[in-house]
């Protein structure tokens, strides 16, 4: 272990069983920066962001949004644990940690990779329910009724979370559940001390709230602040019962009873036959050779097929001449394939148990050279299309990521979300546990934005038992030789595939260091609105005047990207400097 980093682990272990005291004295030796605060590795005091948000180690690492759950996963770790453990350890802990961005009532994917057993890509993303229709969303004249899929009751999902981590934990995993789910009981009832972020999302939605949710979050009648103690008691006692009847609570324990319960008064719209009815999906990950490494990622309706298409096309394309050099040749590349991939997003995207995606088309060679193909011909005649003037819908940025590597090279990439901040912003009462509001996520009508500005077709239509497309992409990259490169994702919304290809782009084409390849500026570009969108720091390399053929608009990113490697014998973890999140590890 990097010997710089040995007073922070040391600090972890001795606070691995205290209570809410040392919580909250963790907490505060790794204060949180303003969220909208952005880290350039070059300036002033850029050692020190290294510091917090980089570690090395030789055993294992984990890289995860909160500095509690990267110790939970340490906690479990030493108890004798392996990889699955910790993934699960610390998504239990980021569900009490960060209940803006995920929850037990939320859903996910995961990758996991054990070289010594085999790859499996599990979706546990929500379904909609038995009444999940889109005509339930629209008035008689078709219209989309306003907010419906975005806040209250009828805009969740059947939640997966629960299901999925405990069948990746009971296939691969070696601990108990009861030690597995131990740190997250502590952190709900001892409590943890409010962090800027956590405290901001309080305060936005805190009008919306139903009077169960505003109970647990606020004091005194009011918001809870920063700096005060967070205490989620139901929330514990759901996490005991999980220990004590597994995965049998959200079939029909006492957890699915209160959630009908809740839906009595919301026209039974979720119901505890859409518990009993919930699988995980369980597959192979997609896998594609991408620069000279294999790519493993979720399949449909994950966007990694789109992410791969990115890095195909712009591979091509750095095979013709016909570009412009310099910077704004490398825009093009790179804008032109987002575009591409958003696109196909858009056209295509969807379950692939209600329609049919062409996935291996748009993994082939072939693809990509047709695709550049068209676009060289736009680059060569000048027959750029207008910008458009389309505005973008405001973003919200509320889901997790955890990426876990171990030094035998056993990996876990997983994304975790309620989709926008708080979901729902509806607390089942007696649960403590927040909706989601993934039903956004679904095209509630062909051409009509979602939350995030994202558009889609027929195909990501609201139907019954189906999942929405996702932009959620946890990878897991392979060297030639098998051994486990790289393991990435991130939480962001639309901004999540585009995230991970400039982290890899920055890490493997320009051969910079993880660190820097993280907090790096990033391009973003997602079809509609027809417009880039880059990071301020940037504005001088890309100004408007040398992308006339664009849209530019200079807007911070809010993605984070949570990322280890393997180089030689070291394996090094970043997590992203725009948040609250540390690396730990041994």
């Amino acid at each position: 272990m990097n010997f710089k980093f040995g007073t922070r682990i040391l600090l972890v272990l001795l606070l691995s069983f205290n209570g809410c005291e040392s919580i909250s004295f963790l907490q505060n030796s790794f204060q949180s920066k303003p969220t909208n605060a952005f880290v350039i590795p070059q300036i002033e005091g850029a050692s020190d962001k290294r510091d917090r948000y980089e570690f090395t180690g030789k055993e294992i690492i984990i890289a995860s949004d909160h500095p509690l759950a990267s110790q939970a996963g340490m906690e479990v770790w030493k108890q004798g644990g392996n990889v699955v453990d910790v993934f699960a350890a610390a998504s239990f802990a980021i569900s009490v940690l960060r209940p803006h961005s995920t929850g037990l009532f939320g859903g996910g994917f995961a990758v996991v990779y054990l070289p010594s057993k085999g790859k499996w890509a599990y979706d546990f993303r929500e379904r909609s329910p038995k009444k999940g229709v889109s005509s339930f969303y629209l008035n008689e004249d078709g219209t989309v009724i306003p907010e419906k899929t975005l806040k209250g009751a009828y805009s969740a999902g059947v939640p997966g979370t629960v299901q999925g981590i405990l069948q990746i934990q009971k296939q691969h995993g070696k601990l108990p559940l009861s030690s597995v789910i131990a740190p997250a009981i502590r952190y709900a009832r001892n409590g943890f001390s409010v962090y800027g972020d956590l405290a901001f999302a309080v305060s936005k939605t805190w009008s919306q709230m139903n009077p169960t949710m505003q109970i647990v979050f606020g004091i005194d009648n009011r918001p809870i602040r920063e700096g005060e103690l967070l205490l989620q008691e139901d929330l514990a006692k759901t996490l005991e019962r999980i220990v004590e009847n597994a995965e049998k609570e959200f079939v029909d324990g006492k957890t699915v009873q209160l959630v009908s319960d809740y839906y009595s008064e919301f026209q039974e719209f979720i119901t505890a036959e859409d518990f009993k009815n919930y699988q995980v999906k369980v597959s192979e990950p997609l896998a594609s050779n991408v620069w000279g490494h294999t790519l493993l990622t979720m399949p449909p309706p994950s966007s990694g097929v789109h992410l791969v298409t990115m890095m195909h096309l712009y591979s091509e394309m750095q095979n013709r001449n016909s570009f412009p050099k310099g910077d704004v040749g490398e825009m093009i590349r790179i804008t032109e394939a987002m575009r591409v991939a958003y696109r196909d997003r858009a056209e295509l995207g969807g379950d692939p148990l209600f329609t049919n995606i062409p996935v291996s088309k748009l993994l082939s060679q072939t693809y990509a050279k047709e695709e550049t193909n068209e676009i060289e011909r736009k680059v060569v005649s000048g027959s750029w299309p207008s910008p458009s003037d389309e505005t973008k819908k405001p973003e919200s940025y509320n889901t997790t990521h955890i990426s876990i590597l171990d030094k035998e090279g056993n990996a876990v990439s997983t994304t975790q979300s309620v989709n926008g901040i708080f979901g729902a912003v509806q607390m089942v009462k007696g649960t403590g546990l927040i909706l989601n509001n993934t039903m956004d996520d679904f095209a509630v009508a062909p051409g009509v934005p979602n939350l995030y500005g994202l558009v889609g077709s027929k195909a990501n239509s609201i139907e019954p038992g189906k999942t929405p497309l996702s932009s959620m992409s946890p990878s897991i990259l392979l060297e030639p030789s098998g051994k486990t490169k790289i393991v990435i994702g991130a939480p962001g919304g639309s901004q999540i595939p585009t995230s991970i290809f400039n982290t890899l782009y920055r890490y493997l084409i320009q051969k910079r260091d993880l660190y820097e390849s993280v907090s790096y500026p990033r391009i973003h570009h997602q079809f509609r609105p027809d417009r880039i969108f880059l990071d301020p720091e940037i504005k001088d390399s890309y100004p408007q005047s040398e992308l006339p053929f664009y849209q530019v608009q200079y807007i911070r990113h809010r993605a984070k990207v949570f990322a280890i490697t393997r180089e030689g014998d070291r394996l090094i973890g970043v997590s992203d400097p725009k948040g609250e999140g540390v690396p730990l590890g041994f």
